[in-house]
């Protein structure tokens, strides 16, 4: 029996961006149709599928993958007419395998006051942290600080202070 993938989500007035979780994924299908999308993929240990009955309608030849992560399926989906919706599927309520993804939230307020996110960037400011990561010389290599080092660091020993006793007794007498 498939899983259900977590998926995050934010949107444009335009456009929908998803990410379905499913580390080294192997996408089988990719499908939009009306209001639907139906994704049916494959990690190493499981299988994953999930229908999401949006809000409203897409564009199914939209629907394009972003990113070159592994670990997840990243979407752009144009909506077949702009406008915000007030949630992205069609039924009300919690779906607790769905979640905003605040990385790439706007608000309708903050549509003119910031650019759209770099495709693959998934910051919005073209950020990217494997290239960041990689200039710092990978896992554990980063910058030096100077020679400080916990090691060498020793806490002093907590001494018995008999006065702060001898006052506590005469409070409680």
């Amino acid at each position: 029996m498939a899983k259900q993938p977590q998926v995050t989500w934010a949107q444009r007035e335009e456009l929908l961006y998803l990410t379905i979780e499913v580390d080294e994924a192997k996408i089988e299908q990719l499908k939009g149709e009306g209001n639907k999308l139906n994704f049916q993929g494959s990690s190493k240990t499981d299988k994953y599928e999930t229908t999401l009955e949006f809000f409203d309608d897409i564009d199914p030849e939209s629907v394009q993958r972003i990113g070159s992560s592994t670990r997840v399926v990243e979407l752009v989906i144009k909506k077949k007419a702009a406008a915000w919706w007030p949630r992205l599927l069609n039924v009300k309520g919690k779906v607790h395998w769905l979640k905003v993804d605040f990385s790439k939230w706007k608000d309708e307020d903050d549509e003119e006051e910031v650019e759209e996110p770099a495709v693959g960037g998934g910051l919005g400011n073209g950020f990217d942290l494997n290239q960041y990561m990689s200039t710092l010389g990978g896992a554990g290599g980063g910058e030096d600080f100077g020679g400080l080092d916990d090691e060498d660091d020793e806490m002093p020993d907590l001494e018995d202070n008999d006065e702060e006793e001898e006052n506590k007794d005469e409070v409680k007498a």
